[in-house]
């Protein structure tokens, strides 16, 4: 079986032109991939892929100086360029690597020529995401002759492999093993000249260890993170999405939604709103352009009760981490109802998934379990005070229905002035507005409950200076990880930013849909459970409990959040790079973090942002991608899925960039704009 690594290099690039021959510790970028793809010991033989373009000849010369095999083929036709090359050098195994990774591992390459032979038919290191710049994929010469047959679009044509990603047909596997990095630090390809101001630092200070492979490097920017902000802030990927962006726009379909109308006046007449959820009721979307019921879901696709097809993002907001009908959860349930929901006494259960969380999440010593994130921070909220003695609460971010958070909101109507007045809001990021509270109520606050992170992250030093703070004031921290928790790491924010508090919420992700919530937290705290009234019919509910012990078994796996910060971070990038091309950088931009981002839209030429919203995601919806406003990414969204998307997005910018330009973009949108669920005051 010959294994032959091929090398695609051109010295077109725009951003670097001749970026593939730059020097490198004495050596052209060109030569270090080739030597190091030569030193992998599953490769027979490397072939670097060029162009029949005048432009490369200095590829083509640089190669025959230096005994390097070259094949020279269509400058555009990627695709076929690298099919011609494997099929002359007589391949059965193709590793696939580009030019522009000088740190590129031979490690990983055997493994995941390793993977390939185990009977995989393609091999990928995007998912979970190595570091850019040592990308490796590996397919059998029968799955390339299959993609190369089978595509027809320019972008499948140009970037070689999207077909093996989306090919259903195919056995595909991610390597793991990728290694943790500081934050930034994830860029090791040259796309620009702080790209190879980056490399070049980084083969000065391996010297002789010329062939160090990820672990080594990734040690190196450990001890010196400064090296990471020599090439920070660029896309990853951005030549995938500026061929997007060149593309023809996706042509929006007619949607059917008869039965839809029907059941909204149906609705109208014995549901308040129409709705159980205010952020899934028709305000949320624009008003006889979308859908108003669903009727199933399978994976990351839903379809509504007219039989029209979307790609959720919404996800139930939130609670779906691995996919609707998730067949391990789903089989779990059905075994547990045939054996029976609720009893009359706890259920094994009960104690097997409070022994889980116990394991996974930081701060959990104990559990006690609910249905909702209201009722786990509100939980957590009366445990404060009864354990402190005090009666204020500190606040930030959201944190559900209950009296205690909502009377600070503009939905504060039925709730009593004096409870309102028990619970102060501060600012994220805002280590002041938090002091304040202290000083201005000394020795009053039971807690300080907050999102460790909603969309902005945190900046350095803040989350500790907050634990720091209640600790030193004696109040309770209390965590509500209820969205970022088990999506942003096992073990929540807290393990991701390594910061414990005292107690935490926890919920959504936790039943993948079905309703399941829970108070974790140190024991002695927690022990204040025997005497406050925290207690649910449905608390031990088995349904519930059997689904989160079978979505905590595969988020243990280690598979599901690494692709959830891989998905997110190509939709991310995508977004903003599509932004820019049709000059929107300043009126739309994705933020937040990889696993769950928001589309923010900012006031543009005195547009109204809700206004420009509605615009956009009417021209989604209409191209079969449904959501609300943010990206909640489950283990369901496929390739395929986020490259549609992204075709997607980019349809509705170019109408975005229309309606501003014609100077009325409420003239393109047809029915009546989204609203907020909290209005202004």
């Amino acid at each position: 079986m010959s294994v032959v690594g091929i090398v695609q290099a051109r010295m077109a690039s725009t951003r670097l032109p001749g970026k593939v021959l730059s020097d490198i510790a004495g050596v052209p970028m060109l030569g270090r991939v080739v030597g190091r793809l030569a030193r992998a010991e599953s490769v027979d033989d490397v072939v670097v892929a060029t162009s029949t373009s005048v432009g490369d000849d200095a590829v083509a010369r640089y190669c025959e100086a230096h005994g390097i095999r070259v094949f020279r083929g269509d400058e555009v036709d990627v695709l076929d360029r690298f099919y011609r090359a494997a099929s002359e050098t007589g391949a059965h195994v193709v590793i696939r690597v580009t030019a522009d990774c000088p740190l590129l591992d031979p490690e990983v390459v055997d493994r995941a020529v390793a993977a390939l032979a185990a009977g995989a038919d393609y091999v990928t290191t995007r998912h979970p995401p190595f570091p850019d710049g040592t990308d490796v994929e590996v397919f059998s010469m029968q799955a390339l002759e299959r993609a190369w047959r089978d595509a027809t679009s320019p972008l499948d044509r140009e970037h070689v492999t999207p077909l093996l990603r989306r090919d259903d047909g195919l056995r595909r596997v991610a390597l793991d093993g990728a290694p943790v990095l500081p934050p930034g630090g994830d860029r090791w390809t040259v796309d620009e000249e702080r790209d190879l101001a980056f490399v070049r630092a980084v083969y000065e200070r391996l010297g002789s260890d010329e062939y160090a492979g990820i672990r080594t490097v990734a040690d190196l920017l450990w001890k010196e993170p400064a090296l990471t902000q020599l090439n920070s802030g660029i896309a990853r990927n951005e030549g995938l999405y500026r061929s997007i962006a060149e593309e023809p726009a996706l042509a929006a379909e007619p949607l059917r939604l008869d039965r839809s109308r029907a059941l909204a006046e149906r609705a109208a007449r014995v549901i308040p709103s129409g709705t159980q959820t205010f952020s899934k009721g028709p305000t949320q979307f624009v008003r006889g352009v979308a859908p108003m019921f669903l009727d199933s879901g399978r994976g990351s696709h839903v379809w509504d009760v007219d039989g029209n097809e979307f790609i959720d993002y919404a996800m139930a907001l939130g609670p779906i981490i691995l996919g609707h009908a998730y067949p391990d959860v789903d089989e779990a349930v059905a075994a547990q109802v045939r054996r029976g929901v609720a009893f009359s006494l706890p259920h094994p259960l009960e104690v097997e998934v409070a022994e889980q969380l116990v394991e996974i999440v930081p701060c959990a010593e104990m559990v006690r379990f609910g249905k909702n994130g209201s009722d786990a921070t509100s939980g957590a909220v009366r445990a404060a005070r009864a354990y402190t003695g005090r009666e204020l609460i500190a606040c930030c971010g959201y944190h559900g229905w209950q009296d205690w958070y909502i009377g600070t909101t503009t939905r504060s109507l039925g709730v009593p002035r004096g409870v309102q007045d028990l619970t102060v809001p501060f600012a994220y990021n805002d280590l002041a507005s938090l002091e304040r509270i202290f000083e201005e109520h000394p020795g009053r606050v039971a807690a300080v409950i907050m999102e460790p992170v909603g969309i902005a992250a945190p900046e350095p030093g803040f989350l500790e200076a907050v634990r720091e703070l209640a600790t030193r004031e004696g109040a309770l921290l209390v965590y509500d990880e209820v969205v970022t928790g088990f999506r942003l790491a096992l073990g929540g924010a807290q393990e991701l930013f390594g910061v414990t508090p005292d107690l935490a919420a926890v919920g959504k992700a936790m039943g993948n849909g079905f309703p399941i919530a829970a108070v974790v937290g140190r024991a002695d705290v927690m022990e204040i459970f025997d005497e406050i009234f925290f207690s649910f019919t449905f608390g031990g509910e088995a349904a519930s409990l059997a689904a989160a012990a079978a979505t905590l078994a595969v988020l243990r796996d280690g598979e599901v959040i690494p692709h959830l910060w891989a998905q997110g971070q190509v939709l991310s990038d995508g977004f903003n790079t599509l932004a820019a091309h049709f000059e929107l950088g300043e009126t739309a931009r994705c933020i937040g973090l990889h696993p769950r981002t928001v589309l923010a839209f900012y006031e543009t030429d005195g547009h109204d942002p809700l206004l420009l919203k509605s615009l956009f995601q009417q021209e989604c919806i209409r191209r079969g991608v449904l959501f609300t406003g943010g990206q909640n990414i489950s283990f369901g969204h496929s390739d395929a899925d986020v490259e549609h998307t992204l075709r997607v997005y980019r349809a509705a910018f170019e109408v975005l960039r229309k309606g501003i330009d014609d100077g009325d973009p409420e003239a393109l949108l047809d029915g009546a704009p989204v609203e907020p669920v909290f209005r202004a005051p």
